[in-house]
């Protein structure tokens, strides 16, 4: 008898779960918890049994913006301001937005220290978040992840762009990911860890077009490695 386990993520709400990359997410908004779940594929005589091996996993934080945008604001192609909180329109319940005025900048939404203490737990673990925005056709390349700190800045680019429905992403914090290290080096898992020990800003894109938009952020999670 032969056994291969392989791994794969499951939202407790959400049966599609989360890839490293962007995806449409409908469906009700994610909960507290989340489950890794442990395919176990063994081989008997020629015949398959599947067994599935459920674990609880804790986020290290959650925002989902039901009362307020939780100490978030915006910068960059806008002059630093809280990110405008609106208790409708998330996915679903409240979500974040922010507005461009373009001052010839790429606009970030940007985390606060509550989400900041937490990263140093977090290598390895995962950054999810839903995204949508006001442009039909995308015209501007940037980073969409940027976690700078003593050490240097990382960033990431996700494959895909958020349309103007709601758009899940999930990365892991993990050089593995293909995160960059100060602008135009693969980062190494080492440097990777020395960033997430003393981060000092975690921002996540908000503008995908050229001229006025808007964005709109809402479910961020921040798990630890399962």
């Amino acid at each position: 008898m032969s056994t291969l386990t392989t791994e794969r993520t499951e939202k407790s709400e959400n049966p599609m779960g989360l890839t490293s990359d962007a995806r449409m997410t409908p469906g009700p908004k994610r909960r507290l918890t989340s489950l890794a779940a442990l395919t176990c594929l063994t081989i008997i005589g020629g015949g398959v049994r599947f067994s599935i091996i459920a674990q609880t996993v804790e986020p290290l934080i959650r925002h989902e913006f039901t009362d307020s945008a939780q100490g978030w604001t915006v910068g960059g192609d806008t002059r630093p301001d809280d990110a405008l909180f609106s208790p409708a329109g998330g996915h679903p319940g409240g979500c974040i937005t922010g507005v461009d005025e373009a001052l010839g900048e790429t606009w970030y939404f940007v985390a606060p220290p509550t989400v900041l203490e937490q990263l140093p737990h977090a290598v390895n673990g995962r950054i999810s978040y839903d995204l949508k925005q006001s442009g039909t056709l995308i015209s501007l390349n940037d980073d969409d992840i940027v976690i700078v700190g003593r050490a240097g800045r990382l960033s990431y680019r996700f494959s895909t762009a958020p349309g103007i429905d709601w758009t899940g992403f999930s990365v892991r914090l993990s050089a593995s990911e293909g995160w960059t290290w100060n602008w135009n080096q693969p980062a190494t898992q080492p440097q990777m860890e020395q960033v997430l020990d003393a981060p000092t800003r975690l921002q996540i894109r908000g503008e995908y077009v050229t001229g006025e938009d808007t964005g709109s952020l809402d479910n961020f999670v921040l798990t630890r490695e399962r």
